[in-house]
């Protein structure tokens, strides 16, 4: 063995030696503040999906937005095609109104005037003849009149300056073939309604008689017309009727033979004058007037 103090003792003791542990940050870190940065808790690791969660729940308020107003546009075009739905009914239920009118009062008058040829003995020239004028008059009534007819129909009765029609009302409105294509036709344009009798300087309270009960000095008043004919019609029954009868503005449009109703009405409004008369014992006139007040009241409340 080597003497202890001799150089290959020394360098044996060197090589032996342990080695020096590695340095600590505490004496590496020359900084004052770094000791306070490492003391700082870690931060917290993201939780997994948080990103992605975040990402599909700002894709679904999107997609959410997208499928309610998708509702809405789908909503909307179903009340506009419902609308157009319910325009197209009306003008159908119009049409199939005006035809079946017309088609009514055609066949009533067909069979009359079949019942005339058969009841009459004339040659077969006549018989042929009158056939073909029932048969033309059914044609003209019952196929459904345009609108554009009805135009050039008052149009030139503008012209002539006979509309509305003022004189022979019953009689042009029950024969003459074009005024009695403008009574049966209804259409969306030309419906037979009742409104008001404008007020004029002549006529300050917008009253006229009606024309399917009046007749010399026995007339009712009324305060409506039918908005395409232009004629004043009642709107209630007669005092003497009940609710569940026509008005003379219903019957306006439904019969083909208007001076046969008009003496009707108008015996019916004369002869409930003279009962009332009979047993109120008073004045006629009085009564009459006061009949009109309450009619004029009643129909304040219609349409």
């Amino acid at each position: 063995f080597p003497l202890k103090n001799s150089p290959s003792c020394a360098r044996s003791r060197l090589s032996i030696r342990p080695p020096c542990p590695p340095p600590t940050t505490q004496h590496n870190m020359s900084h004052p503040h770094h000791d306070a940065i490492d003391h700082l808790p870690p931060p917290l690791p993201e939780p997994a999906g948080t990103s992605v969660a975040l990402a599909l729940e700002a894709a679904g308020g999107v997609s959410s937005a997208h499928v309610v107003l998708e509702c809405v546009q789908q909503l909307q075009a179903g009340q506009a095609h419902q609308t157009d739905l319910i325009q197209k009914l009306h003008k159908t239920v119009l049409t199939s109104r005006s035809m079946i009118n017309e088609l009514v009062v055609a066949n009533n008058e067909l069979k009359d005037e079949l019942l005339k040829i058969k009841n009459t003995a004339q040659c077969d020239g006549c018989k042929k003849k009158e056939v073909a004028f029932a048969a033309q008059t059914m044609l003209s009534v019952a196929g459904r009149t345009p609108d554009e007819e009805i135009d050039n129909i008052i149009e030139a009765r503008k012209r002539k300056q006979a509309w509305p029609v003022k004189h022979s009302t019953l009689n042009c409105f029950s024969v003459q073939q074009d005024l009695v294509k403008v009574r049966f036709h209804h259409s969306e344009k030309y419906q037979h309604i009742p409104v008001r009798i404008p007020k004029t300087d002549k006529n300050k309270d917008g009253t006229k008689p009606c024309k399917m009960c009046s007749e010399g000095k026995i007339r009712r008043k009324t305060t409506w017309m039918c908005a395409t004919c232009e004629v004043p019609l009642c709107t209630r029954p007669l005092m003497d009727e009940d609710g569940s009868a026509l008005t003379h503005h219903t019957r306006w449009h439904n019969v083909r033979d208007l001076i046969s109703e008009h003496k009707k009405c108008h015996d019916d409004l004369k002869n409930g004058r003279e009962s009332r008369k009979r047993a109120r014992g008073g004045d006629e006139e009085h009564h009459d007037e006061v009949e009109d007040e309450q009619v004029l009241k009643t129909e304040e409340t219609v349409v």
